[in-house]
């Protein structure tokens, strides 16, 4: 059987049935400028200062999608949210948020304290968190997790995970080129994992078991020793 590629790489769910109520309509191969709020813009200043452009064009790209499928599903999101979950989702691969948790988490920490340092300590602060500690894990596929969590979520990863293993037939015709002639790929997916790699390499502590770093670690570098099962079992203090 074969797995969805943006399922396999980034646990999107199938492009269907969401719409951001409050974008206004246009023609669909003409997507509009990113929010303009406060923290909006200083989230594009932050990335545009710490993140390589093939990073930051990547993060950009996919707040288009995610609000791309959000319109076509009629589901209604906070346009700020969709935006910040996309920019900051991949700010653990960077330098400023660089610690030795997964980079999703160190990434999610990195993002919560951005929030609160300007100000935001409300339930944003969750959403924002819980979608980037979790945008590589699946949880998405789940009917019980998109039920109960906030839509934004939804919206946010599965436009990520076009932009890393979707196409662009999974947008409407000629919205992908659009994106991408502001946002060029720059080296697209493979430059994504090459930098993730090359983070987890340098630490590999990130490398933990059943991690998406863990495996590309374990896949292209059988010969580095990183964190496996049997080390967590022998780490019990039970004796089992």
């Amino acid at each position: 059987m074969s797995i969805p590629r943006r399922r396999a790489l980034c646990g999107g769910a199938a492009v269907t049935g969401m719409f951001l109520a409050t974008a206004p309509t246009r023609s669909r191969a003409e997507p509009a400028g990113p929010p303009l709020t406060s923290l909006a813009v200083k989230a594009s200043q932050l990335l545009d200062q710490v993140a390589q452009p093939h990073v930051r064009n990547h993060s950009m790209r996919s707040y288009f999608y995610a609000r791309a499928v959000a319109e076509q599903q009629r589901l209604a999101c906070d346009d700020e949210i969709v935006f910040l979950i996309c920019v900051l989702h991949d700010i653990g691969m960077t330098d400023v948020a660089n610690g030795d948790q997964r980079f999703e988490i160190d990434g999610a920490d990195y993002a919560a304290r951005f929030l609160e340092d300007n100000g935001v300590t409300d339930a944003r602060v969750d959403i924002i968190w819980d979608a980037i500690a979790a945008h590589t894990s699946g949880f998405i596929d789940s009917p019980v997790y998109q039920r109960r969590r906030p839509p934004e979520i939804q919206a946010a990863v599965t436009g990520i995970g076009i932009d890393l293993g979707g196409s662009p037939s999974d947008l409407p015709p000629g919205y992908a080129d659009e994106v991408t002639a502001r946002y060029p790929r720059l080296g697209g997916s493979p430059a994504l994992f090459r930098t993730l790699e090359q983070q987890t390499l340098a630490n590999p502590r990130k490398a933990r078991p059943a991690t998406l770093a863990g495996e590309i670690v374990r896949q292209r570098h059988p010969e580095v020793r990183v964190e496996t099962v049997e080390d967590i079992l022998a780490s019990s203090g039970w004796a089992d």
